[in-house]
């Protein structure tokens, strides 16, 4: 069993279905759908249909001595995946949702809200500068906090904070409104807020035109 990539993901997904109290798998699938539908890159380098070939490929070779010989904590997650279903079974049916055209329409906020693991994977430098903006401290100036935050990174602002301007204008053009905003926030990423990620993204904006 994989370690990483979009079949460890999907299987700690199914995983994490079966607590008590956690949300659906579909529910799950549809998040993981809209996250690789985010990107552009993601979508050309890996498409649903290579998803589901890989999830009949390793269904293939379940049962097998080269299965056997990947590492027993993968292979112990893959059967708790599966639950009472046998494991190769278990990696077909996914596949079959993954083809499915259900599994490429992406439901909106309103109906699907953010999970904290998609958040966390489409926005973790959006989450990472806005935790550390101050909170409303007495003396504080929050503008010129996230300007002093930004400019952490110069002069090697190619990296995060050319990320982090990405992400705050994706955020901040999901919702119609700044209420909007903090309702899907705040249960998943507290510290992200509309006020925050404007005094952000003015701090990035001030940052190239003062530094670029």
């Amino acid at each position: 069993m994989p370690t990483g990539g979009a079949l460890a993901r999907l299987v700690d997904l199914a995983v994490a279905s079966r607590n008590p109290g956690a949300a659906p798998l579909e529910d799950e699938l549809q998040r993981f759908s809209r996250l690789m539908q985010d990107s552009h890159a993601l979508a050309w380098v890996m498409p649903f249909g290579t998803v589901a070939a890989l999830l009949d490929a390793l269904a293939d070779e379940y049962g097998t001595e080269r299965f056997g010989d990947r590492p027993a904590a993968g292979r112990d997650r893959l059967a708790r995946a599966a639950g009472d279903e046998p494991v190769d079974a278990f990696l077909r049916s996914l596949a079959e949702l993954v083809r499915d055209p259900w599994f490429g329409v992406c439901p909106g906020y309103d109906e699907l809200p953010l999970a904290q693991w998609e958040a966390l994977a489409r926005f973790d430098v959006v989450n990472e500068f806005a935790s550390q903006l101050p909170t409303g401290e007495y003396g504080s100036d929050p503008e010129a906090a996230a300007r002093a935050l930004v400019a952490m990174d110069h002069p090697d602002c190619h990296g995060r904070i050319a990320d982090l301007a990405g992400q705050l204008q994706r955020v901040l053009y999901m919702f119609r409104s700044p209420a909007e905003l903090d309702q899907a926030f705040a249960p998943v990423m507290p510290s992200v807020t509309s006020a925050r990620l404007r005094l952000l993204l003015d701090a990035v904006h001030a940052h190239f035109a003062e530094q670029h």
